[in-house]
Parts: C-alpha cells; structure tokens; sequence
C-alpha cells in the first residue's frame, strides 16, 4: 500500500494539473459482489490482491450493446454520463480533454478496412454523447480518436486494429479508412450530422432485470455466454 497524503502535501498538489484527461472506451453496470468478486485477466488468471481486491464489484454488460472486435461493449452514452460525472464532482480548472476513445475492428483486409461501418457509427455515437454532455456543462475541450493508425495493441499485438488509417505491417503502407474520412469531415466543418434513429441509438436505455451478462473485460474466455 502506499502512504496516504497528508494534509500539507494535499495543499500542495491540489489544483496543480493542467487538465483532466480521461481515456475511455466501454462502460459497465457496477454493483456490489454476492461473496468476493472474482475478475479474470485477458490472459485468464484469477486476478486478487491489491488493486483488485480495493473494486469489490462486480461488472455487468447489457445483452444488447454491441461489441467490438475486442469484444468491449460499444455504449456511447456512457461517455457523457462520465464527463458529466468529472465536471459536477472536479470541475477541473483545465477543463476535460478526451485523451483517448476508439474501437477495435476485424479489419486486416484493406478493402474491408476502407468501409469499417462498424468504427464509422462508433465514432458518430460517441462524439454525438460527447456534444450532449457539453451541452449540459461539461467543459470539454478536446477529443482524441485512437488511433491515428492500426499498432501494436499491449499484450494482444498486432492482432487487434483501433486505427482509422490501415497499416500493411509487411509494407507500412497506410490507407484512411472511413472513419479517417468521417473524422476530417467532422473537423472540417466543426459539426457533426447523425441520424435520429443513430442518436436515439446512442442514448441510455435501462438494462432489463435479469438480463445482465458479466462484463467482457471480466470474462474474456466466453464474454457473450457469461
């Protein structure tokens, strides 16, 4: 464990960042466990102690969302709920920078990748969450797709693609996908255009009782049969 701060040294640091920067890309019902919780690793091990322990919850999915290549489930407005929660609860004086937010496609093929739907809708959805928030008094200054180009991805390598510009990884060759097209768009004209039916899609809608499934993050040996 580590020492907690005191007093003098919470003085010190408080109101001492630049910015509140947030990196997000899924959201997930959270209660409290019946007995211990139990998560396991994408490697699959039984993770305990330290960090693990201190969460004592339980994650849940919704059957419905959508899941990424990754198999993270895609909830647009779980990215305003956020933001709102950090300007109500920090009201950061650097205001909130998206540092991160994208998704993983099963898009190796170029031809596949130059029409990645999927990461075209994703992205619609949560910069349309993130608008809504703004609207409501985040102060949200900044947003960063990830990523600029398909790479290495942590322990899952070059298996998985956030990027919205394909990489040959034999010949380093990129080419935008539509996402990179969308996203220039969208800086362009400083403006978003969505459907209504897209938006309504991106909006909350409760869980039906009895429905959840554990989060993917936690079972990431049968996420869709939890």
């Amino acid at each position: 464990r580590l020492p907690a701060f005191t007093d003098e040294e919470k003085q010190l640091i408080k109101g001492t960042s630049d910015f509140f920067g947030l990196n997000h890309y899924s959201t997930a019902y959270a209660s409290h466990p019946v007995g211990k919780a139990k998560t396991k690793s994408m490697w699959g091990n039984e993770q305990s102690g330290g960090y693990f322990d201190d969460q004592e919850c339980v994650l849940t999915d919704d059957p419905r969302w959508s899941r990424t290549d990754i198999e993270w489930a895609v909830v647009p407005w779980g990215l305003k709920s956020m933001c709102e929660y950090i300007q109500k609860e920090y009201s950061p004086e650097g205001g909130i920078l998206i540092t991160e937010n994208g998704c993983a496609c099963k898009d190796d093929d170029v031809a596949v990748a130059e029409n990645d739907t999927m990461r075209v809708n994703y992205y619609k959805g949560y910069i349309a969450q993130v608008h809504k928030a703004i609207a409501n008094g985040a102060d949200v200054r900044g947003y960063f797709a990830w990523s600029l180009m398909d790479n290495f991805e942590w322990a899952l390598g070059y298996s998985k693609r956030f990027g919205i510009c394909h990489v040959d990884y034999k010949t380093q060759k990129r080419t935008p996908k539509a996402s990179a097209h969308l996203l220039t768009k969208i800086i362009k004209a400083n403006a978003i255009e969505i459907s209504e039916a897209d938006l309504a899609a991106s909006d909350f809608v409760m869980i039906e009782a009895g429905k959840g499934l554990m989060s993917a993050k936690d079972n990431p040996d049968l996420p869709k049969d939890a």
